[in-house]
């Protein structure tokens, strides 16, 4: 019940952070890393991955203030994809246990957003790099599919392949992605 609570609290704070503006740099510097940090420290796995990757939008906004530290976003995502192999490496242990490949694909999905906003550090090369990674692991998994990661999936390379049937340059961006 406590650890809902905190994972409730933190989702808060870090919505609260990405809207506020009035702490000023040094301040606000403080309130992410402390936010980063806890985040990383919640009970469960899961937990801690999808609280992460969320502090991922405490680095880039699209206020006027516009906070665009790509570096950041990307250490977040970095850090989730660590605590997402982690997850999986216990399930794996542990048997009967369901593995998380649906956290490497709500990751992808977080890849995607800031690809969309442009930030250089996450190239088509790393979302590439990040199917491949959810294919293997959704092979390796020795447990049965779990078919709500496996519609999960399936849709977001779909969304791929519609953002590169848009032409243009959002088209362009997606092109080098190899979704199918």
């Amino acid at each position: 019940q406590d650890s809902k609570a905190q994972i409730t609290a933190l989702h808060l704070i870090i919505g609260t952070l990405q809207r506020m503006n009035i702490f000023g740099v040094e301040n606000r510097d403080t309130l992410t890393h402390k936010t980063t940090g806890y985040s990383a420290k919640l009970l469960k796995k899961p937990d801690q991955c999808r609280a992460v990757y969320a502090c991922s939008h405490l680095f880039w906004t699209d206020d006027q203030d516009g906070i665009m530290d790509g570096e950041r976003v990307l250490l977040c995502l970095k850090r989730a994809l660590r605590i997402a192999n982690a997850a999986q490496q216990m399930a794996n242990v542990s048997k009967g246990s369901s593995g998380s490949v649906i956290l490497f694909i709500e990751i992808l999905n977080k890849y995607l957003y800031f690809f969309e906003k442009g930030i250089p550090q996450i190239t088509n090369t790393v979302i590439q790099d990040l199917i491949e990674l959810i294919r293997t692991e959704k092979q390796n998994d020795s447990s049965a599919s779990d078919p709500s990661a496996e519609a999960f999936f399936a849709s977001t390379l779909r969304y791929i392949e519609f953002q590169k049937q848009k032409g243009g340059s959002i088209g362009e961006k997606y092109e080098q992605i190899k979704a199918s």
